[in-house]
């Protein structure tokens, strides 16, 4: 099929019939997955709100705002090691034959405020990270003496600045240290406390509202009767939002019924900053979900896109808010969120760790036929390459993310065995 660019305006030319068996279910032609990423990401706006935390609640959070240092660090010359501060031009011949003596002149240990005039054959006994007094140039390590109180004896020439740390040694002042948009981790945190900055302003988390829809679902606590089925696709995205540092405003069940789900999607919308669903997107008796939207005004970004599984997949803006729908089998529920939902949160945080990237890996172990439309399969990802799993890669399945870390992106008209070069997508 053609797959050029086509504007989220022109998305309505592509619109072919409509569903009989559901009033306003509009049935679009599928797209390419880049298409609908570019539609996508180009429909989403960056966040904006911020808030300040502490260090430790800021952790794994966006920054938002420049952070350059305003001090050095250290701000006063220490030592690097225990040893003895002294001129390292009075060291000069010095050795274990030759010792040369110091007169010891104080001693400080880290935290101790000490001021003292340096003279010839002075040392002081100093510890790692005290400061060394004005004048002295370099720490001996105590190995090299005899240990003394009052009298050291010296068993090595200095270099100047041996074992000194100097002011700004580590961080100058002035020096620019963190970008907005960058996603703080302990070392961010730590280089923080170092500066002793409290706080930093940081991007709001995106607050996210998942909805299952189907008349078979049924809260995990409950029977599951003879028909029944648990929401798994729901609590496998949670996690995943979870595991990201997202905020999961609420998790609700939704009955194939587009009035309950107007109602519904109508309440909640204003605790949230975007919407996922799962399930009644395909062209069954029950798929209302497309026609819903569309009656309750919502403006469709692309729906349908040339993959498998999740061919119906839909994206669409409703009261200036994403919603993001997914397929209702468990497996192409999941390829739909990794592919769609990074990118776009990436987008609208600016970090851009979010989005997946392909890496090329070789196939140690599995073997897959020639296929007919592009095909995202779970495989698990070592050292030794790619072993693809040939059990059971129906969409419906979700069993089989307990071995996988990762899915293949295998293109249209391509077979894979092993010494196949493939892409890779990692879960994580």
């Amino acid at each position: 099929m053609n797959s050029k660019h086509v504007s989220a305006d022109d998305l309505a030319t592509k619109v072919l019939s409509k569903d009989k068996r559901e009033k306003g279910c509009a049935r679009l032609a599928a797209i390419e997955l880049e298409e609908a990423l570019e539609l996508l990401t180009k429909r989403v706006n960056k966040n904006t709100k911020t808030e300040k935390l502490d260090l430790l609640s800021a952790l794994g959070r966006v920054c938002a705002e420049e952070v350059t240092a305003r001090v050095p660090v250290p701000h006063f010359p220490k030592s690097g090691m225990d040893g003895y501060a002294l001129r390292s031009c009075d060291t000069k011949g010095a050795s274990r034959d030759h010792p040369i003596h110091f007169r010891v002149v104080g001693e400080i240990c880290a935290g101790d405020e000490i001021y003292l005039t340096a003279e010839a054959f002075t040392a002081v006994r100093v510890m790692t990270g005290g400061m060394v007094p004005k004048g002295y140039d370099c720490v001996i390590r105590q190995e090299d003496t005899d240990y003394g109180q009052e009298q050291v004896e010296i068993y090595v020439e200095a270099e100047p600045w041996q074992n000194y740390c100097h002011i700004g040694e580590d961080i100058e002042a002035g020096r620019h240290i963190i970008s907005s948009g960058t996603r703080l981790n302990a070392g961010h945190i730590g280089v923080l406390a170092s500066l002793g900055i409290p706080e930093i302003t940081v991007f709001t988390v995106p607050k996210v509202g998942i909805i299952s829809t189907g008349n078979e679902l049924r809260p995990l606590a409950c029977p599951i009767g003879k028909v029944g089925v648990y929401p798994s696709s729901a609590y496998t995205i949670a996690a995943k939002l979870k595991s990201k540092g997202m905020d999961v405003s609420f998790m609700e069940v939704c009955a194939d019924d587009a009035s309950s789900f107007s109602e519904l999607v109508n309440t909640k919308i204003n605790e949230i900053d975007l919407l996922i669903t799962t399930g009644a997107l395909s062209v069954g008796k029950r798929d209302f979900l497309a026609g819903a939207l569309e009656e309750m005004g919502a403006e469709r970004i692309f729906q349908k896109v040339n993959m498998r599984p999740g061919t119906p997949v839909m994206a669409s803006l409703f009261q200036g808010k994403l919603i993001l729908s997914l397929s209702g089998y468990p497996f192409a529920a999941m390829v739909n969120f990794q592919l769609f939902f990074w990118p776009a949160v990436a987008k609208m945080t600016g970090d851009d760790s979010l989005v997946w990237r392909k890496t090329g890996k070789t196939v140690a172990q599995g073997n897959m036929k020639e296929a007919k439309k592009r095909r995202f399969l779970q495989a698990f990802a070592d050292d030794e390459g790619v072993h693809i799993y040939d059990r059971n890669q129906q969409s419906s399945v979700l069993s089989e993310m307990l071995y996988s870390n990762c899915i293949i992106d295998q293109k249209q008209g391509t077979a894979i065995s092993p010494g196949d070069t493939v892409e890779v997508i990692y879960w994580d």
